[in-house]
């Protein structure tokens, strides 16, 4: 649990660092950022729903697939933004994104301890593995 915890938590700094943009100069990163808190969101509510393995890794797999397909678009914002970086101080044209993905970051706590009562699962552990290469993909 204390894994997946530390690794969501990474996946909070890093959206930071590649997503902080917004409106006009930075609507592809305003995009980015709010597909990734959408993912997020829907992460948080389905795992509080879970209520078998099979559905913890179900919830695990379909993280891990959004973040196979957003990383790297992340990563890319990352190198046309450098400039920014943190969600210290966000631009203006993407405070409600900010404010969003940090309003489902502060969720997570109440998320993780649903999936973790699964985790000796074999299906919730290759899942889990999943979940853990897609993360790596952030950085």
């Amino acid at each position: 649990m204390k894994k997946l915890v530390l690794l969501l938590t990474v996946v909070v700094f890093l959206v930071g660092l590649v997503a902080c943009g917004g409106g006009g100069k930075y609507a592809d990163a305003k995009e980015v950022m709010g597909k990734y808190a959408d993912a997020t969101e829907k992460f948080i509510n389905d795992a509080e729903k879970v209520e078998s393995a099979d559905d913890a890794a179900a919830v695990l797999n379909k993280y891990a697939e959004a973040i196979q397909e957003l990383a790297p678009k992340m990563s890319e914002l990352s190198k046309k933004y450098p400039e920014v970086k943190g969600m210290q101080n966000p631009p203006e044209e993407l405070k409600a994104e900010a404010e969003k993905l940090k309003a489902a970051m502060d969720k997570l706590s109440t998320a993780i301890p649903k999936l973790a009562q699964y985790y000796t699962d074999p299906k919730v552990m290759e899942a889990q593995n999943k979940f853990t290469e897609a993360m790596t993909l952030l950085k």
